[in-house]
């Protein structure tokens, strides 16, 4: 019974193993033309937006005072909105790492970052002075704090390394 178990498996894989053998077929040189052989990653991003953000003050503090006026003191703004769309990105961000003479750097390829979109952001807060950090205490509003419109891009190459 082994015996023919044995030469029921040999005889299978004399069936099946030219088969797998003789099954690759010639690339063209134009087919080969189109091959891409690199090394890294790539990130791809589609339209990703970040919008509407929120935020509830930003405050700078001092403790110490000055001559007349002691202990806390803080000046922000509260009362911010901030629309439109914030980032916005596209395409593809690449990341490679490499080596040259002494020096190994990781080379990072942005993608279209966009701050703003389109139309820009809009940003409204009110300019307060107050004794603490959440702008409440004692409060005073100094005026209005009105962006509109803000836009920028980013783009270009990054590299990281020791040095």
């Amino acid at each position: 019974m082994k015996r023919f178990l044995i030469m029921a498996v040999i005889a299978l894989l004399m069936i099946i193993l030219p088969a797998v053998l003789f099954a690759q077929t010639a690339i063209s040189d134009s087919e080969l033309d189109a091959v891409n052989a690199q090394t890294g990653v790539t990130i791809e991003f589609s339209s990703v937006t970040v919008n509407n953000a929120s935020l509830t003050s930003v405050a700078w503090g001092d403790t110490g005072g000055f001559t007349g006026y002691t202990g806390d003191g803080w000046a922000g703004l509260t009362s911010i909105t901030i629309n439109g769309d914030l980032v916005v990105m596209n395409g593809a961000m690449v990341l490679d790492v490499g080596t040259s003479g002494n020096s190994t750097r990781a080379n990072i390829t942005l993608p279209t970052v966009t701050v703003g979109g389109t139309a820009g952001v809009n940003i409204t807060a009110s300019v307060a002075l107050a004794a603490n950090s959440g702008l409440s205490t004692n409060a005073s509003t100094l005026g209005v704090l009105d962006v509109k419109g803000l836009k920028l891009s980013v783009s270009g190459p990054i590299q990281v390394y020791a040095h």
